[in-house]
């Protein structure tokens, strides 16, 4: 049960905080927008989502430093943390998803290059 989380938590983690770290600098650069039509909703919940999966983030990599550090029976305390760790790939999924919706590149979808 705890197998598949295990193996998939680092790759998540570099995929959030990669996300994390590219959303700030593609709206700064100006290489996503938000959607014109619903732009409040929009705009909303995508700030939503991102500062609950950089909060979900930092919490869990405390949480596992914590746990690792300050533990004196490992195995009782990282099923306590196990609860988190196997929530995190659906709060990950749902804030990919929200960010589909919210954050567009302005210049669409690459045209295919051509050979004359």
């Amino acid at each position: 049960m705890f197998l598949l989380p295990a193996i998939a938590l680092p790759f998540l983690f570099f995929f959030a905080i990669r996300r994390l770290l590219r959303i700030p600098r593609g709206l700064l650069r100006g290489r996503l927008r938000v959607p014109a039509h619903r732009k409040v909703l929009l705009g909303t919940l995508g700030a939503t989502a991102y500062a609950i999966l950089l909060a979900y983030t930092v919490a869990l990599v405390v949480a596992l430093v914590r746990v690792a550090l300050a533990s004196h029976d490992p195995l009782s305390a990282y099923v306590s943390v196990g609860v988190y760790v196997l929530a995190y790939p659906l709060v990950y999924l749902v804030a990919e998803w929200v960010f589909y919706y919210a954050l567009q590149d302005p210049a669409g979808p690459a045209a295919p290059h051509s050979r004359p």
